[in-house]
This record gives structure tokens, sequence and C-alpha cells, in this order.
């Protein structure tokens, strides 16, 4: 009996997938609807492949506008994928996925995110990794930062106008940081049962918003008290030395902070001594969803054209011989002829996000070069991205 592949319109079976799948306790069950519902209020919409009317596989499409190299695109998040148990190695998955691509290139995404449970698994479909998290913590009593004059912290449960100005303001310029509204802020805000608090602060000079953290506040074991960091991002160095103190402040109630801050971020100036734990995590993947679309992003890089022979089984518009050039700041995407490189679409993914080059791509055995390639590549950045889905 053939899959068949369209939206979900009921809530109930896709729960039942999804509980099974993800292995939640009953006690959780109403918890998991209300933030569904709440998610589909704003605009997300689930996806599965069924056939007649059982539903077998389905996943959450959330849109965001990401940033990706200096361009804000049209990014789809992927979420909550499951299956049932007994269509597991059966390609239910993989269909969903095919039809899940021509979903986002009908919608305009440009590329698509998602947070895997398996690399491995992921990359048989072209997504891969793009993102990784440093993930720092500390005793907040360790910080050792003076006063910032002029600066004033504002605790609140959601962020105003002003401070979600600031944050798009900020996510415009900074690492691939999405653009949000309120529903994107309401998905962050949402409690989970075993937290004691979510909410931001924003940091103002003179009235002006000049920073903004959101953090997430935890009773663990033994009940020491952790406050999560997701989100940190100051305008300026002011701005973050106050940021600092405000979190060297809680020391009295916290017994951990951990910040989940970029590769780059440096911490360690403002340290008394070691961290407890400073890590690099793997994060998100990356995957795009049409490679015409890419045309005209702006990239920071040299001048240069590059033949690249794409490999990609799960979207044929995106398999074949295509060109690729850096003209004034911007990337050039046309049908090519003539190929130097021959990679995958996970691994061409990556390196245009910026998380890794064509050079260290070759090293691996991932990127094939053909006759005639020089060289040619793309510049590595440092990403980034603080919306966990």
């Amino acid at each position: 009996m053939p899959y068949e592949y369209r939206s979900i319109k009921d809530v109930e079976p896709f729960l039942d997938v999804a509980q099974f799948a993800f292995a939640l306790p009953y006690r959780d069950r109403a918890r998991l609807e209300e933030f569904v519902q709440a998610r589909l209020a704003d605009g997300a919409e689930l996806f599965g492949v069924h056939q007649e009317d059982k539903l077998l596989s389905a996943f959450m499409l959330l849109e965001f506008r990401m940033r990706l190299r200096g361009s804000i695109v049209p990014m789809g998040g992927i979420a909550f994928v499951c299956s049932r148990p007994e269509v597991r190695g059966k390609g239910c998955v993989r269909f969903m996925l095919e039809q899940a691509l021509l979903t986002m290139r009908d919608r305009g995404h440009v590329v698509s995110v998602l947070y895997p449970f398996s690399l491995a698994f992921y990359r048989k479909y072209g997504w891969e990794l793009f993102t990784q998290e440093l993930r720092v913590r500390f005793p907040p009593g360790l910080l050792q930062v003076e006063e910032e004059p002029g600066i004033e912290a504002h605790a609140l449960p959601f962020p105003d106008p002003d401070s979600q100005a600031f944050y798009n303001e900020y996510a415009r310029s900074h690492y691939n940081l999405a653009q949000r509204g309120e529903a994107q802020w309401r998905k962050e805000l949402w409690p989970r049962a075993e937290e004691a608090a979510r909410g931001v602060v924003k940091f103002t000079r003179d009235g002006r918003v000049v920073g903004l953290l959101f953090y997430i506040l935890v009773r663990e074991e033994k009940d020491q008290v952790r406050l999560l960091v997701p989100l940190f991002a100051p305008g300026d160095e002011a701005a973050k030395r106050a940021m600092l103190r405000f979190l060297k402040g809680l020391s009295h109630q916290v017994g951990t902070v951990e910040l989940q801050v970029p590769a780059d971020f440096s911490l360690w100036p403002y340290l008394a001594d070691s961290p407890s734990t400073r890590a690099l995590h793997d994060a998100a993947m990356i995957r795009v969803v049409s490679l015409e679309a890419l045309d005209g992003l702006e990239l920071s890089a040299p001048e240069m054209s590059l033949g690249v022979l794409v490999e990609d089984r799960q979207a044929p518009w995106n398999d074949g011989t295509f060109d690729f050039s850096v003209e004034g700041g911007k990337l050039r995407v046309d049908k090519g002829k003539r190929a130097q490189l021959r990679l995958g679409i996970g691994a061409l993914s990556s390196a245009i996000s910026g998380f890794t080059n064509f050079r260290e791509l070759i090293a691996a055995g991932r990127v094939e070069p053909l006759e005639g390639y020089r060289g040619q590549d793309l510049p590595k950045t440092t990403t980034f991205l603080a919306d966990h889905f």
C-alpha cells in the first residue's frame, strides 16, 4: 500500500506517535499537547505520512528568518520527527523528509535546520553539522567584573518592544541568529515542568537597550540551583561586562551558571579561576533546500569561480553541476557544465554556512577534487544559532 504525505489536522494521532518515539511519560502528555497546540496557533504546521487513515510518521515545520553569511534568508525548522516502531527501516521517514523538502521549496525556504538525535541518521538525507555551542559552567562568584556605571538591568517575564527590536537588530549582524517576533519569543519562553522560571533581562544605557540575555532557572538534585543562559547578546564590551556583573550578583541564590555561547566567546579574562566545565557540543544541522535560491547571498569573500558537481538524492532539483562564483560580495549560482569539485549536498551545505570549507572537506575525503581545481574556497566563520526547536 503506497505512502501518502499530507498535512495533519487532528493532533491526537500525532501525540500517540510522538509519545512512543520520545518515550514521554503519560504525565507529560497533556503538557506536550498544550505546547504543540500553542505552536500551531503561532503558525507552525504538522505534516505526516499516512496509509489510508493511519498516521505512520510525522514532523513539525516552523518558519524562521535566519542569518546566513551576510543575508537574512527563509529557513524551515524541522522538529518532532517521529514514527511508529513497525515502519522503521521501511523508507517511511525517508519518504517524509523528501516530501518535506518539496514543501519547504514551495514555501520559499532557502535552507532547513534541525537538531538531531543522531548526526549519522540525518546525514543520510543531506543535513550536515553547522553549529557547535560552547557550554561553560561556573559558580557565579568566580566572575571578577566591576560595576559598569550607567548601565541598568531590568528583569522581564517577556521582552518588551524595545528589547525585541534590539535583539532583531543584533541578530541581523551576528552569527546565524534568527529574527524573533512574538511567536518565536513565546516558543522560547514556554516554561517546562521541571523549571522554576524563564525570562529575559534587558540592559539599558540612558534608556536605550544595549544588551539582552535569556535565562532558564532550574532546581537540580541536592537542591542545587542552576541558571542556564541560552542567549547572551551584548551590544558592546561595556554591556558584556554589565551582563556578567549581573550574573555575579546572583551568587547567593544560584550555585552554577551555564552559558551556551558561540565558540569564539571569550570568558576567561573575567574568571578568577578555571570554570567547572568548558566544552564544545555539536548542535544544529543544516541543509540547502534550493541551491538556485542561494543566488545573491551576501558573502564576504574574495572573488572566485568554481564548478561543482552536487549529489542530492532527496532533492533532484539540486542534483547536477552548478557554477558558483563570488562577485562584488555576493554569491552567484547558475546551472553549469564543467565541475572542478564533486560533493554531496550535506558537505556543500556546511561549507556554504561557513562552519567548514572545501580544504577541510577534501582532507577528510568528503569532497573529491576534479581536473582543473585550483584551490578555490569559501572562508570559514563562527556559526551559532540560539533558537532551539
